[in-house]
């Protein structure tokens, strides 16, 4: 009686086994997207109102995620399901908020422990106003270069009294003898 069962009981067993494997592995939809990003790398986190409070997003949205994105951090957590950094900041702030520091407490203890390289922005004091201040100067600078080379080119045609440069007339600073040289080239040439 085994003999004839044996068989079928090992296939029911192997066919629980893959079903079992295969609710384990994490599947893809049709654009590769993962249907549950918990089970790509570490569980999701309860989100609390107290995580989508303005307060802590505009700290967020000022601070640097050290993760390498280049993300501030409000954008890396809620759009990076596999950063492990960016959650730990943000515990961080809320933690910090929680202690009874102000917005700019927060702001001024993550740049003692990261330094300044933690904002998103350069912080408008010493010498960071060059970098808010260059690209206008930079801007001036080469409008005032254009239009002294447009002037210029604009000057050295000669102008009727219309205005318009009047054809065939060479600049004043043709000398006579330079002049009647050119015509003789013209002539070798229309010749």
């Amino acid at each position: 009686m085994w003999r004839k069962s044996a068989p079928s009981l090992l296939l029911v067993l192997a066919l629980g086994a893959a079903a079992s494997l295969a609710a384990q592995t994490p599947r893809a939809d049709a654009r590769g997207r993962l249907e549950a990003p918990e089970a790509a790398g570490r569980p999701a986190d309860v989100v609390t109102e107290r995580d989508n409070e303005e307060l802590v997003k505009a700290i967020e949205h000022k601070i640097r995620c050290t993760c390498g994105c280049n993300l501030d951090v409000f954008t890396c957590r809620t759009t990076d399901f596999t950063c492990t950094t960016s959650p730990a900041m943000h515990r961080m702030v809320l933690a910090r908020l929680d202690s009874g520091m102000t917005q700019q407490q927060v702001l001024a203890s993550f740049q003692a422990q990261y330094g300044e390289m933690i904002f998103m922005a350069p912080p408008k004091h010493g010498f960071n106003w060059a970098a808010y201040l260059m690209p206008y100067v930079g801007l001036a600078v080469g409008l005032g270069l254009l239009g002294t080379v447009a002037r210029r080119l604009f000057r050295a045609t000669p102008k009727t009294d219309a205005g318009v440069a009047a054809p065939g007339v060479a600049p004043d600073a043709a000398s006579p003898e330079e002049l009647e040289k050119l015509k003789r080239a013209l002539e070798k040439f229309e010749a």
